[in-house]
């Protein structure tokens, strides 16, 4: 999978997700990639895990306010503890 399938399946992924959220979410992404550069994509993307993980995280937050205490926004995008692995 590369930077534009990853970007496509987590729109994709999104739909749900009001536009507004959904649109900072996609954007924080694509800023991210642009950041690294594409020589790193593939490690951006193996940090990020699967868009099924990461659209979930965000829908979570979204439906949560971001307020979880087991979640928190970092350099990576947002985490939630009950996602990882």
């Amino acid at each position: 999978m590369n930077r534009a399938e990853y970007m496509r399946e987590l729109a994709y992924l999104l739909q749900d997700v009001p536009d507004e959220e959904r649109e900072e979410a996609l954007q924080y992404y694509e800023d991210y990639f642009d950041d690294a550069g594409p020589e790193k994509e593939t490690q951006v993307i193996a940090e990020l895990g699967r868009p099924e993980k990461v659209a979930a995280i965000i829908r979570e937050g979204a439906r949560n306010g971001y307020e979880s205490q087991d979640a928190e926004y970092t350099e990576n995008g947002y985490r939630n503890e009950r996602y990882r692995g």
